[in-house]
């Protein structure tokens, strides 16, 4: 009789044991699933909140744009007129939904020595430089076409590259004028182009001059912050320029007039090339 209760007990103690581990092995299980489920759910609150997130961007856009008669946009069609700083102010407007407004302070025929003088003196440049959002430059030009003038037919590698250190140097000078107004906004150096091209094709110091000359510009705006190059130089210069000038004589991005400054159709290749860059830097202008 003592045997069979000892058994009972024994079986009894038993069941207990194997209902406890299982009833514990249940609700670790449902605690182990509980809190996967709440990591999952807490990852999808992260990814949801990471997708709405938006980053806050400006709604109005001021483009100052400072130069020779690129920036002033010599050349262009009456239809558009104002060079490619018209159509770069349109392309931002409609590109990012902003309201985007420019002031041209483009002057043809300025050296670079003469747009320095403009930003030491001129107070609605220096009104328009510190709530500038983009700013863009181009000068060079001009300065080139002095030394060609002066030198003529005697110019030689030795004068343009002369001439070209003196350029770089007043180049340094004339964006950090730029950045004492405005210290942030992403300045767009624009190089300067052969028009040239069709009529010294086979004169290889001529066309190699351009491209150290601009070279020698890229280098100066990677110095400055936030400044970018932006190369216009091959633009003028494709085959089917070359073929096209074999037909009529004429570059056919060139405006009729003179033969130096681009058309509309060339003012629209330099805008594109411009655009490109500002769209590759619009953290700096775009967002607050």
């Amino acid at each position: 009789m003592k045997k069979k209760k000892l058994w009972i007990f024994v079986i009894v103690v038993v069941i207990l044991l194997v209902a406890g581990t299982g009833g514990y092995y249940v609700f670790n299980q449902q605690t182990n699933l509980s809190q996967q489920q709440v990591k999952k759910d807490n990852l999808k609150t992260n990814e949801l909140s990471q997708k709405k997130k938006v980053v806050p961007k400006k709604s109005n856009i001021q483009i100052v744009a400072i130069g020779d008669s690129l920036t002033e946009g010599i050349g262009d069609s009456k239809s558009v007129g104002g060079g490619y700083v018209t159509r770069l102010t349109k392309r931002v407007a409609s590109k990012y939904d902003v309201k985007a407004t420019s002031d041209n302070f483009g002057v043809s025929g300025n050296t670079s020595s003469q747009i320095i003088d403009r930003i030491s003196f001129d107070q609605k440049i220096h009104k328009a430089l510190p709530k500038a959002d983009i700013i863009t430059v181009t000068v060079g030009g001009n300065d080139f076409m002095h030394l060609l003038k002066k030198k003529g037919m005697d110019l030689t590698q030795k004068d343009i590259q002369k001439e070209q250190v003196a350029f770089d140097r007043r180049l340094g000078v004339l964006l950090a004028d730029i950045r004492h107004y405005n210290a942030n906004a992403p300045i767009y150096l624009v190089g300067i182009y052969n028009p040239f091209s069709i009529y010294l094709s086979n004169v290889e110091d001529a066309t190699q001059a351009f491209i150290d000359w601009g070279e020698g510009s890229k280098a100066v705006a990677k110095s400055v912050k936030n400044t970018y190059y932006v190369d216009i130089n091959d633009l003028y210069e494709t085959k089917y320029v070359q073929k096209k000038a074999k037909k009529t004589g004429t570059n056919p991005y060139l405006s009729n007039e003179d033969h130096f400054h681009p058309n509309g159709t060339g003012y629209d290749m330099m805008t594109d090339q411009i655009f490109a860059q500002v769209q590759n830097t619009k953290k700096e202008w775009l967002n607050k």
